[in-house]
């Protein structure tokens, strides 16, 4: 078979793999006591092997199957202020998970005593992150839950950008990221890297949120304001306003953000960190008054609220010292009516 043929196939088989009826018949779900992660390893690593070819053939057996059973979790962004009038839940951030349990920190300590480069994982979370966001709007759309403005972000930085073809494949793959998906532009992207985003983002409709923007290199962070829809504040800062309001500061950091609401044009800013008993969630809401930007918050801490907490669970009833949301095992039955 010459390689045109094959990769012929090979695309043909992707689209099998990923269809929303089939998807079902190639997840795997882990049983208590481990938490019940739902990974997809057939996919994962045939994905991979095409896109990122030369990456994937130079792992072991070990990390390729490291790598192609890792899982996503999830941390909830809800509306702040002003108060909702529908669904407080606006979104999720979506992060990597192996099946220990184990955060990105944890992963890249693994990745590093089996050598497998940064990217291969990047690139295996964000392939992941799709196929348990289509199975998720299956099951919504099961359930007849109505979501209609539910985003879903990740994180990107330079690894991924540095691969451009290997990104635009994926992203051809899961077209939902057009109306259902946010690329979070990491805090450590420079100048250099303004050219490939903005081409990403007009060849295939990318739309972006600046994370951390508090910490971003200014250039980046006012060249990138016209593509961004969300901007995160990062919770080290929101620490430190929680700090200053408790001292009376309050006046000074809504004049504070008032003016950068109005410079940056962003119809979001969201306060990563921020817990439900934090003073700055009753501050925010009861003062905040700019009309053209919202505010939401985020914490890894945060319980689903209805109609999520069918489809997730809190990591820290398995392993306390972790943190954050999975996806609970999806229920085959109902999925395969």
């Amino acid at each position: 078979m010459d390689n045109k043929v094959s990769q012929t196939r090979q695309a043909e088989d992707f689209l099998e793999w990923l269809d929303s009826d089939n998807l079902i018949k190639y997840m795997v779900i882990l049983s208590p006591p481990k938490i019940p992660l739902t990974c997809f390893p057939e996919i994962v690593g045939g994905i991979l092997k095409q896109v990122l070819s030369k990456e994937w053939s130079a792992l072991s057996e070990r990390a390729r199957n490291y790598v192609s059973w890792m899982s996503s979790k999830a941390e909830a962004v809800d509306m702040l202020a002003p108060p909702p009038t529908g669904p407080a839940t606006k979104g999720f951030e979506l992060l990597a998970i192996d099946l220990h349990g184990r955060s990105f920190g944890g992963i890249m300590e693994q990745c590093k005593e089996l050598n497998i480069p940064s990217v291969v994982i990047r690139f295996a979370s964000l392939i992941v992150t799709f196929l348990t966001l289509r199975l998720l709007r299956k099951y919504i759309a099961i359930n007849q839950d109505q979501v209609p403005s539910l985003m879903f972000t990740q994180n990107v930085d330079g690894n991924y950008l540095n691969y451009p073809m290997a990104l635009k494949q994926i992203l051809k793959l899961f077209p939902e990221h057009k109306n259902r998906f946010y690329l979070e532009i990491n805090e450590y992207i420079t100048e250099d890297y303004l050219n490939t985003i903005r081409t990403l983002s007009n060849e295939l409709g990318i739309r972006l949120v600046l994370d951390d923007s508090n910490k971003m290199d200014s250039a980046v962070h006012w060249k990138l304001l016209d593509l961004a829809d969300w901007i995160k504040i990062d919770f080290e800062a929101t620490r430190t306003l929680e700090q200053l309001l408790i001292a009376g500061h309050g006046p000074q950091i809504l004049e504070h953000y008032e003016n950068y609401a109005k410079g940056a044009k962003s119809p979001v800013i969201v306060f990563e960190g921020l817990m439900e008993k934090s003073p700055l969630k009753p501050f925010f809401q009861e003062n905040w008054k700019h009309p053209g930007t919202a505010l939401y918050y985020q914490s890894r801490e945060r319980l689903p609220i209805p109609p999520w907490d069918k489809y997730f669970g809190l990591l820290q009833d398995y392993k306390p010292e972790e943190f954050g949301l999975f996806f609970k095992g999806f229920d085959k039955m109902i999925l395969s009516e």
